[in-house]
């Protein structure tokens, strides 16, 4: 029976693979990376001389793969092919100054308490029980989207204020990523019907469509990636009030989308709290669990709330 490496010694022989692939003056590095919700998990980096950035590649997920039977010198083939291709599409070249970034400064909603140790390096705004964020988005193609996390230290190399670099941010975030909101039962529906397509393309095809086929509806963005985001764009509750004719209970299903309930008064707050809590213990990745908590818009007061 074929010998299965430990996770320890899975890092070292598959850093010795990448090293055997990649030109001489390059270096690989591992280091530990805090994501959302405190999940920490460690990224391997190809560091070469003249590349700005490298993306990370998360260990633990290939290691999974490797336990299911993926061959390790197929896992670098993988890792290196994707670095290539990102140097390729101008990942390698793009800087971290301001004049590169501010048309490319977004913001993301993440749990305050799951990132208060995050919190305490990085620019953020307290919303309700949550924290917002930002990024800087330096690519994107058929992979997804590759982006930095802006620290502190950038902040202020930058220049700026958090308060201006939220300005920045919804600005940017509205117009790259504009809202998707329909009925939850029309996106099952296409992801069912176009389950080949990609899901930006489902997205995309949902966007501005009718509402007939009624509540409860989803709200994200045309990636569907952090689209809970969404929420702060201007006006967006306003609008959908008043598309509903009434105040609006919003489930934080995830980062990446919300749930909206028109208010008709037959809807329980504390029944939709529980639901929530167990959707986060049973189905939502812990990476991407967003609240606890049920939120109420009021049409009338323009104004949205935790509900107690």
């Amino acid at each position: 029976m074929e010998k299965r490496y430990t996770y320890k010694e899975f890092k070292h022989v598959l850093a010795g693979e990448v090293r055997k692939i990649i030109d001489e003056g390059a270096d690989i590095e591992i280091h530990n990376i805090v994501k959302n919700n405190s999940l920490e998990l460690e990224g391997m980096i190809i560091v070469e001389e003249g590349k700005n950035i490298s993306p990370n590649f998360y260990l633990q997920f290939y290691y999974e793969d490797y336990l299911k039977g993926a061959d390790i010198a197929g896992i670098a083939r993988d890792m290196t092919e994707k670095y290539n291709r990102m140097q390729d599409n101008g990942f390698d070249g793009f800087d971290m100054d301001i004049g590169s970034c501010m048309d490319k400064i977004v913001c993301r909603l993440v749990s305050y308490e799951k990132n208060s140790k995050l919190l305490e390096e990085i620019p953020y705004i307290p919303f309700l029980d949550m924290a917002i964020i930002f990024y800087c988005l330096v690519m994107e193609d058929e992979n997804g989207m590759g982006s930095v996390r802006i620290s502190n230290s950038i902040m202020e190399k930058w220049g700026m204020t958090v308060k201006t670099l939220y300005t920045v941010a919804i600005h940017n975030t509205e117009r790259l990523l504009p809202k998707v909101f329909c009925p939850l039962k029309l996106m099952l529906k296409s992801v069912l019907e176009d389950g080949e397509q990609g899901m930006t393309d489902i997205f995309e095809g949902l966007e501005g469509c009718n509402y007939h086929e009624g509540a409860p509806f989803i709200l994200t963005n045309i990636k569907g990636v952090n689209g809970a985001c969404a929420i702060l764009y201007p006006d967006c509750l306003k609008d959908i009030g008043r598309m509903a004719e009434s105040s609006l209970y919003i489930i934080p299903s995830s980062i990446h989308e919300l749930l909206i309930i028109p208010d008709d008064g037959q809807v329980s707050p504390d029944g939709l709290k529980k639901m929530v809590k167990e959707v986060n213990i049973s189905c939502v990745a812990a990476e991407e669990v967003l609240s606890d908590m049920v939120y109420y818009y009021s049409l009338e007061k323009n104004i949205i709330e935790i509900c107690n």
